[in-house]
């Protein structure tokens, strides 16, 4: 281990939790005698000693406003069950969640303002974002950071705002990974690709590495659909395209609006035949996995992202731990034989 262990660590080395490393250190805690007798040796070890974070059992709550774009369900609840999961952890520390979702549509810039301007009266002690990163929505992270308030971004990012940090996958590498999939395979010449919001930070980065690894391989990408993360619009794309390009030999679905697409295909005898790569894992997309009609998947873990981003800005707001910019998660291949594995994995 480099440096020395947090209360995290300890936890997770001694298999316990952060409210049990708490008490072990408390000689009135209420823990049993083996387990305060390992947290203490592990702290010992790894040279952990308790800091403030035992004076939030006594002190003022924590808020984090947690604004999260409510799209696609399969890929904002895993988000919401992160944080959820990491703030009923940190709960004997007196941390409270404020998660709002924000509606797709003509009323999301005026929720988005109505929650910024709350936060800034005082509303919260720190924020989490996952939204359309507009001028103005940069504009209202800057008077965060100017009132003190620290803000992360977490899956995408607006790295041109005075974010605190930002937790997400490795973008360039997960569209790399998608044409090399498509590829091995055994897709030849023509591809398509299915995107979410093409022009947001997140799927210009995918487009880039799948754009790259694809030329590299030979595939030829012939179209490019802008879903806009609708699933409405993602099943009349896939009509378009499949009439534009019957020939077409494998597709990349981008985001995880993906079961229009897949549900257009398999209705039209097109599964099996056309070599499909997918995005993240959810109970929809898995039956797909499992019945062939798609190949692999590639995991950006939502759920551990929020987590982490949760963690992360608690940790500061506490701590005030110094923080790196950019936290990235590793993109995974997921397939039949190791679904089983991930299917569970927010639990």
């Amino acid at each position: 281990m480099d440096g020395k262990a947090n209360i995290y660590d300890i936890a997770r080395l001694t298999g316990t939790t952060i409210a049990a490393v708490s008490r072990a250190f408390d000689p009135k805690g209420k823990i049993e005698q083996s387990k305060r007798e390992a947290i203490l040796k592990a702290a010992e070890k790894y040279g952990y000693r308790p800091n403030r974070a035992a004076g939030r059992l006594s002190g003022k709550a924590i808020k984090i406003g947690c604004l999260l774009i409510a799209n696609i369900p399969e890929y904002y609840e895993e988000l919401v069950a992160g944080i959820k999961n990491s703030c009923a952890k940190l709960s004997d520390f007196k941390v409270e969640c404020d998660i709002r979702l924000v509606p797709p549509d003509e009323n999301g810039d005026r929720v988005v303002a109505a929650a910024f301007e709350e936060y800034l009266r005082g509303g919260a002690d720190g924020v989490i974002t996952n939204i359309k990163y507009t001028a103005e929505a940069v504009r209202y992270i800057s008077l965060l950071a100017d009132a003190g308030i620290p803000c992360a971004t977490v899956t995408s990012d607006a790295p041109e705002s005075r974010r605190l940090f930002s937790v997400q996958n490795d973008f360039v590498t997960a569209g790399r990974m998608a044409a090399q999939l498509l590829s091995l395979a055994g897709a030849t010449g023509s591809v398509l690709l299915f995107t979410g919001e093409r022009d947001s930070y997140v799927q210009r980065h995918i487009i880039s590495g799948f754009s790259e690894e694809a030329a590299d391989d030979g595939l030829s990408v012939i179209g490019t659909y802008d879903t806009s993360d609708d699933p409405d619009l993602a099943a009349e794309y896939a009509e378009r395209a499949f009439s534009e390009h019957p020939d077409c030999a494998g597709i990349y679905i981008s985001t995880a609006n993906s079961l229009p697409v897949i549900g257009y295909m398999k209705k039209h005898g097109l599964a099996g035949k056309v070599k499909i790569i997918a995005s993240d894992v959810f109970p929809g997309l898995s039956e797909y996995i499992k019945d062939g009609t798609v190949t692999a998947t590639v995991y950006q873990n939502p759920y551990g992202q929020a987590k982490t981003a949760f963690e992360k800005l608690y940790d500061h707001i506490t701590f005030k731990k110094p923080e790196k910019q950019i936290f990235t998660v590793v993109p995974q291949v997921v397939m039949k034989s190791n679904l089983h594995l991930y299917e569970r994995n927010s639990q």
